[in-house]
C-alpha cells in the first residue's frame, strides 16, 4: 500500500489545479486570438474596398505645377491635423481626415494605414451586453449605432423554440416570412430602427455567433427571436456589441 503525506496531496492537488487553469487560460487566449485574427481579416477587406471606391471616384492628379503643389501642401497639413486627432483619441475626426486624403489620393499609404486603424479603434470604442429573451418580441438593446462606424457583435448562450402544430405543420404567412435565407425559426434577428414603425418595415438581418460589419444607417438596434408567435419560447441569449455609441 502506498502511503502519502498530507503535504503531498496538497501538493499533486495544487498542479493540478494550476495546469488545467494554464490550459483554460491558453484556450480563451487562442479563442481571443482568432477573433483580433477575423476582425483585422474583415477591417482589410473594408479598407480594399473603400479603397477600390476611393480610386474609382478620386479625381484626376493635376498636371500643371502650381496645383499640384497645392495638393502636396493639402495633404502634409491634412496629415498634420490627422495625427494630432489621434493624440487627443478622435477617432471620428482622424478618420475623416485620413478618408478625405484617400479620395484625393487612393494609394497613399501613410493615410491607407491611419485609415485602417481609425477603423479598427472604432469597432471596440465602446461596449455593451445585451440580454434578449426568446418569449419576446422586438427588444431594444439599448445601443445607437451610428452611420459608418464598424460594428462588431457576438452571440453567447441559446435558447428553445416551442412551436405546437398538427400533422399539417406550420405555413408562415407571407407578411412575417423572412427575405433573407440566412433567417430561420428560432433564428437571432436584428433591426436598426428610427421609429416604431420601422420595425416592421425595415429589413432585419440575422446575428450569428460572430458579425462584423460598417453600418449604414444611425439608429436604434433592436433584436428578437425570428418566431410565429414567440410567447411560448424558452430561454435568453448575451449579445456583445462593440462600436463607437454617440
Amino acid at each position: 500500500m502506498l502511503l502519502f503525506s498530507r503535504d503531498s496531496v496538497l501538493l499533486a492537488v495544487g498542479v493540478a489545479l494550476a495546469s488545467l487553469f494554464f490550459a483554460n487560460a491558453g484556450l480563451a487566449q487562442t479563442a481571443e486570438m482568432r477573433r483580433a485574427m477575423k476582425q483585422q481579416q474583415e477591417f482589410q477587406k473594408r479598407l480594399q474596398q473603400q479603397r477600390k471606391e476611393a480610386a474609382e471616384n478620386s479625381p484626376t492628379l493635376p498636371t500643371d505645377p502650381q496645383l499640384m503643389g497645392l495638393h502636396k501642401e493639402f495633404i502634409t497639413k491634412a496629415e498634420k491635423l490627422a495625427a494630432d486627432y489621434e493624440k487627443k483619441k478622435q477617432t471620428a475626426e482622424a478618420r475623416q481626415v485620413y478618408e478625405a486624403i484617400v479620395r484625393l489620393v487612393p494609394k497613399y499609404k501613410p493615410a491607407e494605414e491611419g485609415l485602417s486603424r481609425m477603423i479598427a479603434a472604432q469597432s471596440v470604442q465602446d461596449r455593451k451586453v445585451a440580454e434578449v429573451y426568446a418569449n419576446r418580441g422586438w427588444q431594444d438593446s439599448g445601443v445607437t449605432l451610428i452611420q459608418g462606424m464598424p460594428v462588431h457583435m457576438e452571440v453567447n448562450g441559446g435558447w428553445k423554440v416551442v412551436v405546437e402544430t398538427d400533422a399539417n405543420g406550420v405555413v408562415i404567412p407571407n407578411e412575417i416570412k423572412p427575405k433573407s435565407s440566412d433567417i430561420k425559426l428560432g433564428t437571432l434577428i436584428g433591426v436598426i430602427a428610427t421609429s416604431p414603425s420601422e420595425l416592421e418595415s425595415e429589413k432585419p438581418f440575422a446575428v450569428v455567433k460572430q458579425l462584423d460589419f460598417i453600418n449604414k444607417k444611425t439608429g436604434r438596434l433592436f433584436l428578437k427571436m425570428f418566431d410565429i408567435d414567440p410567447s411560448d419560447n424558452e430561454g435568453k441569449i448575451q449579445v456583445l456589441i462593440q462600436s463607437t455609441f454617440p
